[in-house]
């Protein structure tokens, strides 16, 4: 029985790699910033601290087998925010797996906006922290997620409901072209580099749901089309006013103090650039993981379109 230290299991993403991980068997510590977080069992222990706290990651990967490391920044007033979990985060990971006595290999889960540093603060984080890790000396391997949605998903959730009403909410060039991938085939591929990394260890790899080229926002209008059995409306937010803002968004946060919302001018700019299609290619004899939900199979679990039913 393999044990496994993760980050970020009380998130999006993490509650379904933990129950994953639980249902396969797994050992697993996970790293909360309270023990009221997450529960307890025989093979779920809770390590309470945080990224910048080594005595924290040191009990958290002393012996294990793998550390899939999930927890990310995805707000923040400047490229220092984002760094101080996307990049120093990292880091301090890998100077814990230096010091265990145990060879950990190290899983990391970044972004498909890595691929683009230039296009935001964050976009420069997840970059950063990537580099961190590839030029060490452990077993690593990158995952570069393109847009991860699923039921219980409250960043897309806007989305999904106004497709349900009968609109497209576009928020990016109409040419545009991106990749999608389901929570749970997400989870399930890390489980997979769990069981067994070798073939994909020191590499980055994008991962989707399996639509070759992507989507376009057509495809998602046909799609919800075909679903609903009605004629689908276009509403384009305009670049200016969703650059407008994003400008407003972050000149209160600075005057208040508080976290800005996701909207800032660097997520604008991730949300007009073109090209976000993953290549699902480059993963080497992965025959065990392959996505089993496109966005036709999971419309019908969705907000709003569950109330459909």
């Amino acid at each position: 029985m393999k044990s496994v230290a993760l980050t970020g299991a009380t998130g999006f993403i993490g509650r379904h790699v933990l129950e994953l991980l639980l249902k396969r068997r797994f050992k697993v510590r996970a790293l909360v910033r309270g023990i009221d977080q997450i529960g307890t069992g025989p093979d779920l222990t809770p390590i309470v601290g945080r990224l910048n706290q080594p005595d924290a990651l040191n009990a958290l990967v002393e012996g294990v087998d793998c550390l899939v490391h999930l927890a990310g920044a995805t707000g923040g007033l400047d490229y220092a925010d984002f760094a101080r979990v996307n990049v120093a985060g990292v880091c301090s990971l890998l100077d814990a797996c230096g010091q265990s006595s145990s060879s950990v290999r190290f899983i990391h889960l970044s972004s498909l906006a890595a691929r683009e540093p230039d296009l935001s603060d964050y976009s420069a984080s997840k970059r950063a922290g990537e580099e961190c890790l590839t030029g060490s000396e452990l077993n690593w391997v990158v995952l570069r997620p393109p847009a991860v949605y699923g039921p219980d998903d409250p960043a897309l959730a806007p989305l999904w409901r106004a497709l349900a009403k009968g609109w497209l909410i576009r928020t990016g060039p109409a040419q545009a072209r991106f990749s999608l991938l389901h929570v749970r085939d997400l989870a399930s591929g890390i489980v997979e580099l769990v069981k067994d990394p070798a073939p994909s260890l020191g590499r980055v790899l994008e991962l989707h749901d399996g639509r070759r080229g992507g989507y376009g926002w057509g495809d998602l209008k046909d799609i919800a089309q075909a679903a609903l059995g009605k004629p689908i409306r276009e509403l384009a937010i305009p670049s200016s006013a969703l650059k407008t803002l994003g400008l407003y968004n972050l000149a209160v946060a600075r005057l208040t103090g508080r976290r800005p919302p996701p909207l800032v001018p660097g997520k604008v700019r991730e949300l007009v650039h073109h090209d976000w299609v993953c290549d699902n290619s480059q993963i080497p004899g992965r025959r065990e993981w392959r996505p089993s939900m496109t966005l036709a199979t999971a419309l019908a679990q969705l907000p709003g379109w569950r109330d459909l039913g």
